[in-house]
């Protein structure tokens, strides 16, 4: 199984740039090993393959030497940061949904069952806020 997702995340790198197959194949399994998670490892290949799309040979990474320095680690960093600033912006958007509940705002028409349902799991409001904002009867 190991082998099969380090040959998806070793396809995902230009194929005018791999070089030492089986050495890309044995840091991508070390990787994994470590706890880097398969989808993040593709999407960090994917990224500095789009990043260095139009580069000339001399410029670009060849795949062996990604994986033995590990410059894929800094695009695995980047995804983690872009993931916090995600989470950051919809706990802050959540709050605000709950405000509008609070204050029976107007805008509460705007809020989705989906959201509803997310800020009852995150306890920012309850059933009796929901039903006195009539979203739900």
């Amino acid at each position: 199984m190991a082998d099969k997702e380090a040959e998806k995340i070793l396809a995902a790198y230009p194929s005018d740039r791999l070089r030492g197959k089986a050495t890309c194949l044995a840091q991508i399994e070390e990787a994994m090993k470590e706890g880097i998670r398969r989808e993040d490892l593709l999407k960090a290949v994917q990224a500095y393959a789009n990043d260095s799309a139009g580069f000339t040979r001399s410029k670009v990474c060849f795949s062996d030497n990604l994986f033995l320095s590990r410059r894929w680690r800094a695009y695995i960093e980047k995804q983690a940061e872009d993931r916090e600033k995600a989470a950051a912006l919809e706990a802050d958007h959540h709050k605000r949904l709950a405000c509008w509940i609070s204050d029976r705002s107007p805008m509460c028409k705007h809020i989705t069952a989906k959201q509803i349902d997310r800020l009852l799991a995150s306890k920012l409001v309850n059933e009796a806020q929901i039903q006195a904002a009539g979203l739900r009867s």
